[in-house]
């Protein structure tokens, strides 16, 4: 089977559904005839975005789910179970922005926050999830996990975000041999600067620079990364696991140079 038909009839659970890129997630993978269950923790959100999906002609089912907790992670998993009777990818993708500051300012409270959201939650997605898909028998499965370009470098002033980023690297890597031989791959996703709803009130002047920033000129949106999602979910991608997938527009590909003149300059108008 090839292209994007090989995802029709597949169970998908998006962990972190309710706004941004597992928003889209939810969209995607619903219009291309996956059946989707999805968590989070707002209710009145993820009601809304079940009622569109369904509008669509498509089947997503919220069910409220901290990640963070144990007991929702295990109970959202088995309800998936329950209502379609497998599970054939798992998206871990909680996640929050927080306060620039130097390590030496944060609290062990702060830890604990960005550790549970980034770190923990991934892994209490992937124990019960990738238990599910052995028990359940499912078979070309994939655990995808949203775990930010700041998974494979550091910005000053992100220490807890940039760690617990890599700490979620580091699992998927050791997941991804956890499971090869148990037709469940596993993969992260980077992304760079997406246009989300965090960056709502933002100043136009502010998203004139990350703009300029990009090499490709703009940030990227929700709907592009889920599109990668897709092709991860799909059967084209079963050679691929343990990789960290950057989309970023190639902004930690490296170091622009602003000073370079090309001596045939490209004179088309791409504006």
């Amino acid at each position: 089977m090839d292209g994007f038909s090989s995802v029709e009839g597949k169970v998908a659970l998006v962990i972190g559904g309710t706004s941004g890129i597992g928003e889209a997630m939810v969209e995607t993978f619903a219009a291309n005839g996956m059946k989707v269950m999805f968590g989070g923790r707002r209710l009145e959100k993820g009601q809304e975005i079940a009622d569109k999906v369904a509008a669509a002609g498509g089947t997503a089912k919220f069910m409220e789910c901290d990640c963070t907790v144990e007991e929702d992670v295990a109970a959202i998993v088995k309800a998936t179970i329950d209502e379609f009777g497998k599970l054939n990818v798992l998206c871990n993708n909680a996640g929050r922005t927080y306060p620039n500051k130097p390590i030496h300012e944060y609290t062990s409270e702060d830890f604990d926050t960005v550790n549970d959201l980034h770190f923990k939650a991934a892994f209490l997605g992937t124990k019960y999830g990738a238990k599910a898909m052995i028990d359940t028998d499912s078979r070309k499965c994939t655990i995808i996990n949203t775990v930010s370009g700041s998974g494979l470098r550091g910005t000053e002033g992100l220490g807890l975000y940039v760690s617990t980023k890599h700490g979620a690297m580091g699992l998927t890597k050791v997941s991804a041999l956890d499971y090869a031989r148990h037709d469940i791959t596993v993969n992260a996703i980077c992304p760079g600067v997406i246009d989300t709803e965090i960056f709502a009130d933002v100043p136009a002047e502010v998203m004139d620079v990350y703009n300029a920033m990009m090499p490709l000129g703009r940030i990227g949106t929700a709907q592009e990364v889920a599109w990668l999602a897709l092709f991860l979910a799909s059967d084209m991608s079963r050679f691929i696991t343990g990789a960290a997938i950057t989309i970023d527009a190639g902004l930690w590909a490296g170091d622009q140079n602003p000073a370079l003149v090309w001596e045939t300059p490209d004179t088309r108008d791409f504006s």
